[in-house]
This record gives C-alpha cells, structure tokens and sequence, in this order.
C-alpha cells in the first residue's frame, strides 16, 4: 500500500455555529503578499453575507464581524510565524482584536465591508492551518471487537511472538484486543462547542445517511480477514492492519460506501481533518505509536518527541495475508477519544449510536 491521497476538494472548518469553505494557506508566499483590500467598492451587508456566510454589522459608517474560536487558535494566531496580525491589519486596513479571557470573541472592524470580508477569509485560513497541525485527538469508528475477533487476534498475536524473533517486533506494538476498530475519520475538538456540534452531527447522520445503509432486516456484519501495511517497504513497517468489509446481496462496496458517506457528511459540517475522498478501510493490528518506552531505551519524561522505531513485517505478511479474524455484527458506530480508555476498555466515548 502506498501513501493515502488527499482529497483535491477545499479545506471546510466548523466556526462557531458555521461551515465555511476555506482556502488553503500558502506559507511560501505569506511574507511577500499584499493582501487586497477594496475600499473603494460598494457592496451591500447582504451580499457579502449571502457570498462569505459572514455576519456583519455596521455602526457609525464602520462594519464589524465578530466569531468564537478555542482559546489554543488565538494563541497560534499571535504567534504564527508565516503572517502576522500586525501584517493582516495593515495589509487589509481593519482592526483585529482577540480576548483577554478563553471563552471571549475575536472581533475585526474596519471602515470597508470588503476589508472586513478580506481580513476574516485570512484569518480563517490561518486557523484551518494550525488546526491541521494539531494531532488527531478524537475519531468515528466501528468497533470489531466480537469475542471471535479478539480470540483470533490474540492468536495471531501470540504466534508471532513466540516464533522468534523479528526486528522491531515486542509485546507493546500490538493493538489491545477489547479496542479492536474499524477507523473511518478523525478530529480535533478543541472546545466544548466543536464536541457537541460533533455529538450532534453523529445523531443527525443516523437519522441522514446511515438508516439507508441500515434498512435491510438481516443485520449487517463487518468481515475482518487478511493483513496489510500502511507503506510499500514491508520491512520497514509502522502500521499493520487487518481488511475489513461487508458482504450484503452479493456487494462487497457496502462497508466502503459507509464509510465515505460518513467521512463525507462529517466534511461537510466543518469536522474533519485529513479528509480523503475514499476511506482506507483499515484494522489497526500493530502500531509502533504504541511502543513503550522501556521497549526504546528513551527516558520517561523526555522532552523531545520520541521517534517510531519501524518493525520488519515481511515474513508476517507472508504468513498471514490470508488470516481470518472473525465477524462482528454492525450494532454501533463511536465517537470516542483517542487518549482515552472507557470501563469496557474501548476508547473513551464521547457519543454511541446504537443500531
């Protein structure tokens, strides 16, 4: 498997309470543009509202937008190093002022409602940027952890580790049988607001897109069978995962479909990051993200990011492209957190539907 391809579609972010489509910020022009500014035009507060989804207010021959963001963006807003503040207001003539306090707004004000308009597209841009620099930290999923699966799992597992040994292979780069999943997107929610639009959008897709999926009377079940990896070199692997899919009259695209037109509707409410066009179906089986740190002889409170130690996966995928885990019937979907161990010993939820 090579790398995944990213979606050519435009980046769209949750600002609170909208969706907006924004473009992606080139930081290798960011220090020598000018940004446009047109004081001279005429343009109605509706128009520009009905064109940007910006709601603006004038008072005193001067238009002001005003919009909530999690305190972590107006901290990555003063100190982005591509374009400064300063540079936004000169450039677009406005004034931008964030909060003293966390749960505060950011307000930008200026005599020209195209200004106004130029400065929070650029602002916005600038937010969408920082947000794909964070780490993931919530995801949707679909548990597949059957007590069939995770048996089989444990006997995979097991076999591999009392075969010898294989470079990069130990105890800790596996995955915990009870958070066996099927991952389908991921976000970082950063606020309380972001979690509930989240929570919500997760209800609303039942009810939009997955009662379609969901309406035939046999219940659907997730097939988990065969291993791949997550690069072409299989001797130097960081994820190795199990494929998954379901079989329904004869189709096997029903579990594909699922997953896009989830990953899809959650693009469309502003939620995602990394959004591809086609979900990788995937099983996380091994991940060195997991390896302990007495496993990597690194000191436990290093300050520096540790770096992943590959393992060779070549003579695991051999042995084991055609390895059956087991079924599990489709009665949930999560929104959990990655960081987080529930008392089930899945990830932490933050919202469950049930089938």
């Amino acid at each position: 498997m090579g790398k995944i391809n990213r979606s050519t579609k435009p980046i769209k972010m949750w600002i609170d309470g909208t969706a907006f489509s924004i473009p992606k910020f080139e930081t290798r022009t960011a220090f020598n543009r000018n940004l446009p500014t047109n004081s001279d035009s005429v343009v109605t507060d509706l128009n520009l509202q009905q064109e940007h989804n910006f709601i603006l207010t004038e008072m005193d021959n001067r238009f002001t937008t005003s919009f909530c963001l999690p305190p972590v963006y107006y901290v990555g807003l003063n100190n982005f190093p591509y374009l400064s503040r300063r540079k936004i207001e000169v450039d677009t003539r406005t004034v931008i002022r964030t909060p003293q306090r966390d749960d505060g707004s950011m307000t930008i004000s200026g005599d020209c409602a195209d200004d106004v308009v130029n400065a929070r597209r650029t602002v916005q841009s600038i937010v969408a940027e920082i947000r794909n620099k964070q780490p993931a930290a919530q995801f949707i999923s679909i548990p597949v952890n059957s007590e069939e699966v995770q048996r089989n799992f444990q006997q995979f597992k097991d076999a591999i580790l009392s075969a010898g040994p294989i470079e990069g292979v130990e105890d800790s780069v596996f995955q915990s049988p009870l958070k066996l999943h099927l991952t389908i997107c991921v976000f970082v929610l950063l606020s309380p607001s972001e979690k509930e639009e989240a929570v919500k959008a997760l209800n609303d897709c039942k009810t939009e897109v997955l009662d379609t999926f969901l309406s035939s009377e046999t219940p659907l079940k997730v097939h988990v069978a065969g291993i791949d990896c997550m690069n072409d070199n299989h001797s130097k692997v960081n994820v190795l995962y199990a494929n998954a899919k379901i079989v329904q009259d004869n189709n096997e695209e029903v579990l594909q479909k699922l997953a896009n037109a989830i990953s899809d509707y959650f693009y469309n409410r502003g939620l995602l990051i990394q959004y591809t066009d086609n979900v990788r179906l995937h099983v996380t089986l091994m991940n060195t993200k997991y390896r302990s740190k007495s496993a990597q002889n690194t000191p436990k409170r290093s300050r520096w990011p540790t770096k992943r130690i590959p393992f060779n996966a070549t003579s695991i995928i051999e042995k084991y492209k055609d390895f059956y885990f087991g079924e599990k019937v489709l009665d949930s979907i999560h929104l959990s957190c990655m960081s987080s161990k529930g008392e089930d010993g899945f990830y932490a939820p933050l919202s469950v539907i049930r089938f």
